[in-house]
């Protein structure tokens, strides 16, 4: 494993973090939007690509089975904030967020915990790679500007640097 890769995963898991105190606070339609997105990318590619991965190389299935299961649980919550937001707008999510932050709290502790020390620098190309795809060209902009939100000190330039130079020009 990578010190990039690293530095970009706790950077992700960051971002979650922090839209979800601030969600929880003051549900934002906009911010909820830029979130989910970000969040589908990133469970997606971990199940399609990292998962699957650790799997064939025997990592303990009962952890794996572990990671995919409460991808399962996140995914109705933000079908139930996604709802509240559409028919009865922002404080009628709050609740909903307030669960869900609890449950992707837990997740994300539990992933970085146990399961990134066990990807390989094989697996984080994988990963990468399958989330650059989902992202796309026009998302890159979008991503890193999201990543980064409120990062300063060392952890900005850690991510930064891991961005190809035109696009730090760009967002930095």
């Amino acid at each position: 494993m990578t010190q990039r890769d690293l530095a970009m995963m706790y950077a992700a898991h960051d971002a979650f973090r922090r839209d979800l105190r601030a969600l929880a606070a003051a549900p934002d339609r906009e911010r909820w939007n830029r979130f989910r997105t970000q969040l589908s990318v990133h469970h997606t590619a971990e199940d399609i690509v990292l998962w699957p991965s650790l799997r064939r190389r025997g990592v303990n299935a009962q952890l794996i089975d572990a990671m995919a299961a409460e991808h399962d649980r996140i995914d109705p919550l933000l079908t139930q904030v996604n709802r509240a937001f559409d028919t009865a707008g922002p404080d009628a999510a709050r609740p909903t967020l307030v669960a869900l932050s609890e449950l992707l709290h837990n997740h994300l502790r539990h992933e970085e915990q146990e399961t990134l020390p066990l990807i390989s620098d094989r697996e984080w190309s994988l990963l990468d790679r399958e989330m650059r795809r989902r992202i796309g060209l026009r998302g890159l902009r979008p991503y890193y500007e999201w990543l980064l939100r409120d990062v300063e000190g060392e952890r900005r330039r850690s991510v930064l640097s891991t961005i190809p130079g035109p696009l730090r020009l760009v967002i930095s």
